[in-house]
C-alpha cells in the first residue's frame, strides 16, 4: 500500500501501479492529508462506498511527520494506495503526486478532493456521466453542500463560481442548481472537489506548485479555459464539505495575497498584475485604517507581507510563462 516518494516535481512514481479490469473509464480519487487523519479516513471511507466499478483511491501524505504518516498507513484499508512525501509540498504539489500516479495507472479521470469532504455514493458515476457527455470539458465539480454558516448561509458552499482577477474577486454560487443538464458552465472549478480529465491536464500541465497554498484551483481552471477546455458544475453529483482545516489564518492570508498577484501576472500579464496589486493594496490599506482607528484585530501584517512578496516575485519574472512551475505529468 505504501509508496515513499521524494519531494518536488521529480518524485518517483510506483514501479508497478495497480491495474483494474477493462470497463468504464478509470477514475482515481486523490485525497491530500496534512495533519488531518480523522477527516481523511472519513473521506476515504465514503469514497470506498461509491457505486462505480472502476475506481481507485490514493491518499497523499503530505509531510505531516512520521507519527502521523505511520498512524494513517496503519488505519487505511489495504486497497487504498498511500503515497508519502517527506516534506510538505503544498496542496498543489501533493495533488500533483497523485495526478502523476493516476496517469501512470492509466486513468481517464482524477478527482482531487479536500480531506474534509465526504461524497455521495452516486457522485463518481454522475461526474463520469457528465464529463463523458462533453469531451471538451476539462474539469468539473459536484455541487458542494456544507453546514449552515457564514460561508454556506443556505447549506450550499459551491454550485459554480465567478472570478475577476483584476479586482481579485472570486464568488461562489450559494444556491443549488436545479436542472436536468449534465453540465452547467462555471468561471472556475473549486479545488475542494476538482474532477479532472487527465488528457486535458497532460496538455496544459498540472497545478502550479510555486503557489503552495490557495489560488491553485483558479489558476489551473483559467489555464484550461485558455487552452479551449470547458469548466463546469455537474448538478447531479453532490458531496459535503466541513469547511475547516489545519491552516492557520495568518498563513492563509499571506498566501491569498501573494498568490493573487502571481496568478494575475500569469493570466493577465504585467498590467493585470499591477491592477491586482492596487486592488489588494487598497484592501489592505483599509484594514490597516480600521485596525488603527477602530481597534479592529488582527493586524493585516500577513496580507501586507504576502502582497509585497507577490510584487517582488513578479518583478523577478515569476509567472511570465504559463507553464513555468507546472511540471509535466
Amino acid at each position: 500500500m505504501d509508496e515513499t516518494v521524494a519531494s518536488g516535481s521529480g518524485a518517483t512514481m510506483p514501479a508497478d501501479p495497480l491495474r483494474v479490469p477493462d470497463g468504464p473509464p478509470l477514475v482515481v480519487s486523490i485525497v491530500v492529508n496534512f495533519r488531518g487523519r480523522s477527516d481523511t479516513l472519513a473521506c476515504v471511507d465514503s469514497l470506498l462506498k461509491v457505486d462505480y466499478s472502476n475506481h481507485l483511491v490514493v491518499v497523499v501524505e503530505n509531510g505531516s511527520g512520521a507519527d502521523e504518516a505511520d498512524a494513517l498507513e496503519a488505519a487505511l484499508p489495504a486497497r487504498v494506495k498511500l503515497l508519502r512525501s517527506d516534506t510538505n509540498l503544498g496542496y498543489g504539489g501533493a495533488a500533483n503526486l497523485g495526478l502523476r500516479w493516476a496517469v501512470e495507472t492509466g486513468a481517464t479521470y482524477a478527482w482531487v478532493l479536500n480531506n474534509d469532504t465526504t461524497v455521495d455514493a452516486r457522485s463518481v458515476a454522475e461526474l463520469v456521466r457528465a464529463m463523458d457527455s462533453d469531451p471538451r470539458c476539462g474539469a468539473s465539480s459536484p455541487q458542494i453542500e456544507a453546514p449552515v454558516g457564514d460561508e454556506a448561509p443556505r447549506g450550499v458552499w459551491y454550485a459554480g463560481a465567478t472570478v475577476d482577477l483584476r479586482r481579485v474577486s472570486t464568488k461562489h454560487a450559494l444556491d443549488l442548481v436545479e436542472t436536468g443538464d449534465l453540465l452547467v458552465p462555471t468561471g472556475f472549478v473549486s479545488g475542494c472537489a476538482m474532477f479532472l480529465r487527465l488528457g486535458a491536464v497532460t496538455e496544459v500541465g498540472p497545478f502550479w506548485e510555486r503557489l503552495f497554498l490557495y489560488w491553485e484551483d483558479v489558476e489551473l481552471s483559467l489555464r484550461l479555459s485558455a487552452a479551449g477546455w470547458g469548466l463546469a458544475v455537474a448538478p447531479g453529483a453532490r458531496i459535503r464539505h466541513l469547511v475547516h482545516g489545519s491552516v492557520q489564518s495568518s498563513v492563509a492570508r499571506y498566501y491569498y495575497y501573494r498568490n493573487a498577484t502571481l496568478v494575475a501576472r500569469r493570466c493577465l500579464g504585467v498590467r493585470g498584475a499591477a491592477r491586482a496589486f492596487l486592488a489588494l493594496f487598497s484592501r489592505a490599506g483599509r484594514r490597516w485604517l480600521a485596525c488603527t482607528i477602530k481597534g479592529r484585530r488582527p493586524w493585516p501584517g500577513p496580507e501586507t507581507r504576502g502582497l509585497f512578496a507577490g510584487a517582488v516575485a513578479v518583478l523577478r519574472g515569476v509567472g511570465r510563462n504559463r507553464r513555468e512551475g507546472s511540471p509535466a505529468l
